[in-house]
């Protein structure tokens, strides 16, 4: 069945956004004025800040933070797209090209690891903050008590 209409967001991937293109912006300018050395640190509070607020409604706190780090952390990826377009100009055969693409993929696949990890363990800090904060973690029953 195809759907017509708005897109209806989870609310783990609404607060994931929001976190996320947070931090997008400033990894995008990091990445664009020097490519060798691209912080975690913006990526980091926006997933703090991506699992603080999904833990207020009682949400997972940590998949919040992951999703919010690949959000924020996908410009940490373009310098290797310099790498794979200088593969074919070297004069190597074809066996060779193909494993450097190969590695330059594996080297890209590790960086999205270590973002994701980290903003894992970012998100749950910060869904730690919110129930240090008083947030309880669960979601409003509608006034019924």
């Amino acid at each position: 069945m195809v759907r017509i209409g708005p897109l209806h967001l989870t609310e783990t991937w609404k607060y994931a956004l929001i976190g996320g293109l947070l931090a997008l912006p400033f990894t995008a300018l990091e990445a664009w004025r020097s490519s060798k050395n691209v912080g975690l640190g913006v990526i980091l509070v926006g997933s703090v800040v991506a699992g603080y607020l999904i833990k207020r409604r009682g949400g997972n706190s940590t998949a919040t933070g992951l999703r919010a780090a690949l959000i924020g952390g996908l410009p940490a990826i373009w310098p290797l797209s310099e790498l794979i377009w200088a593969v074919p100009t070297i004069p190597n055969p074809l066996w060779f090209q193909a494993v450097g693409v190969v590695m330059i993929l594996g080297v890209g696949g590790f960086i999205l690891a270590v973002v994701a990890v980290f903003g894992a363990l970012a998100g749950r800090f910060g869904g730690w903050l919110a129930e240090r904060r008083g947030h309880g973690g669960v979601a409003d029953a509608g006034g019924c008590a």
